[in-house]
């Protein structure tokens, strides 16, 4: 938690009805059928959520009152789908909550390290598939790399809006963005370049008529 920057009482009101808002609304289409008929399917599920979750113990404690940390939102989203992607980033806030290393809270701390960085990530998937050429290397560089760092900076920048609006911590979350970015998009790029290559199955958003299609671009 911020120590002495929190949000006042109506920004927190709101922030758990945004969060509990976004969660309903990924409710409907959760397609979570691929999963209780796949044991592969679930087994990786189940261990990408633990690894989301078990990526806020290695948040910063350098300064008081800054959380930083990866957040994962980019390989979920590509991984399983945005819908399922929310679940596993509020689980990751609850994961912050109980490690002590959640942003203003839980709701918060899901709108800025969860629905935010996956919403950011849709955005730029959907505009690689209409203007970039689709072939494995565009996949990688624009899907993974290019999201998560986007993804990143949104989430850090959200923050850093907040606390100046707040009279908190700023400048640390403008000063570590650009770091943050570069380990986001190498963490996930590096991931989603194994997972293509090796297990094409596991990603929901690669598909292979699309991206290793004859007559592709490269």
């Amino acid at each position: 938690m911020d120590a002495g920057a929190a949000l006042p009482a109506w920004a927190v009101i709101l922030a758990w009805v945004l969060a509990l808002a976004v969660l309903a609304a990924t409710t409907r289409g959760l397609g979570l059928a691929r999963y209780r008929d796949d044991m592969e399917a679930r087994r990786v599920l189940l261990a990408a959520t633990l690894a989301i979750m078990a990526i806020r113990w290695f948040n910063t404690a350098a300064l008081e009152g800054v959380v930083l940390h990866f957040l994962g939102a980019t390989v979920a989203t590509l991984l399983f789908g945005g819908r399922i992607a929310c679940w596993m980033l509020a689980l990751a806030s609850l994961a912050g909550v109980l490690l002590g290393a959640a942003w203003q809270g839980w709701a918060g701390d899901f709108l800025v390290a969860g629905a935010l960085p996956v919403a950011v990530t849709l955005l730029v998937e959907f505009a690689a598939m209409r203007w970039v050429p689709a072939n494995v290397f565009t996949y990688v560089m624009a899907n993974a790399f290019g999201a998560a760092a986007l993804a990143m900076a949104a989430s850090s920048l959200a923050k850093a809006a907040v606390m100046v609006a707040i009279g908190g911590p700023a400048a640390a979350y403008l000063a570590a963005t650009p770091l943050l970015m570069f380990g986001e998009a190498f963490l996930s790029g590096g991931i989603m370049v194994l997972v293509v290559v090796y297990r094409p199955q596991w990603c929901v958003s690669f598909d292979d008529r699309v991206y290793l299609g004859r007559g592709r671009s490269m």
